[in-house]
């Protein structure tokens, strides 16, 4: 029975989860007149994971996701009683490798994760800074970064299971493009060129169903809080 505890198999599964991000710049920070308002975004996908035994794991996502920035700003002679509203909304598609240890119901995750950006949404309430530019210019079509998260296997059967978790994702390159970047996005004002960073967390369930098991998948059974 040792021997077949070993034995590797298959899951798959269906996820998804909700949460926020933040646009994160030196100098955004630093300005006073710029205040970062949090915003909700998504992520739904499906993930293919081969368990080498069943404490290590590799898994493959691919996700669509949806995130958001929000700043209030005092526009130059601005007469409004209220700080004027500036939006962006970007949908993009994610690829993460990641690797993942189980033990005692729980998990922890960490891997790269590589995103394309389809579309870009923007609003401002107090002016438009980047006409006759699209949206889409000012930000890069890839972005590359690093995503960590954690959870516990919470219900299932031996061969089929749900989980929940948290997720934390900080993207290295930088998310303005050259037009954002001469433009000074995303705050639109002079400041040196310093990179933004894109930083999101997410809560995160995904519903897994093992195969391909070579023995029993008894062998391979993960703990979870219910079992049915």
């Amino acid at each position: 029975m040792g021997m077949l505890y070993a034995q590797p198999w298959f899951d798959a599964g269906l996820k998804g989860g909700i949460g926020t991000s933040m646009m994160y710049n030196n100098q955004i920070f630093d300005n006073q007149e710029v205040v970062h308002k949090f915003k909700p975004g998504y992520t739904v996908g499906a993930k293919l994971g081969f368990n080498f035994i069943q404490e290590h794991q590799i898994t493959f996502d691919v996700m669509k996701s949806q995130f958001s920035q929000a700043f209030t700003y005092r526009p130059e002679g601005w007469s409004a009683s209220t700080d004027a509203v500036r939006e962006f909304t970007i949908d993009g598609l994610d690829l993460l490798l990641m690797y993942r240890t189980n033990r005692n119901g729980t998990y922890f995750e960490i891997g790269p994760q590589w995103s394309t950006y389809s579309k870009v949404k923007y609003s401002d309430e107090g002016d438009d800074f980047i006409s006759p530019t699209a949206p889409a210019d000012l930000v890069n079509s890839s972005n590359f970064g690093v995503t960590a998260g954690f959870g516990g296997y919470i219900f299932g059967t031996d061969n089929f299971g749900v989980a929940t978790g948290l997720r934390f994702n900080y993207m290295i390159s930088d998310l303005a493009s050259a037009t954002g970047q001469d433009k000074n996005f995303p705050i639109f004002t002079n400041r040196d060129s310093n990179p933004t960073h894109n930083l999101s967390v997410m809560f995160v369930i995904e519903v897994n169903y093992d195969f391909g098991y070579l023995v029993s998948p008894k062998c391979g059974t993960r703990g979870k809080l219910f079992v049915f």
